[in-house]
């Protein structure tokens, strides 16, 4: 079973906004990061943590696109 994939969104009360992406191993994270840019705008700083680092799992289908409302 393919381990659980998260992303989270922190938004200050000063518009400030956070991205943490959980559960995605290597650095596919950050053509999530870079599609979700696209929809909301760029991050001042990116922080990577020990799971970028590590050996991504076997691909899986996965739709990671934004769904507009």
């Amino acid at each position: 079973m393919a381990k659980k994939q998260e992303i989270e969104l922190f938004i200050s009360d000063d518009g400030e906004l956070k991205v943490h992406i959980k559960g995605m191993k290597g650095p596919g994270c950050m053509k999530v990061l870079d599609e979700i840019s696209k929809e909301i705008g760029t991050q001042k700083e990116k922080t990577l943590y020990p799971e970028y680092y590590e050996k991504p799992q076997e691909k899986t289908q996965s739709d990671t696109r934004l769904k507009n409302k």
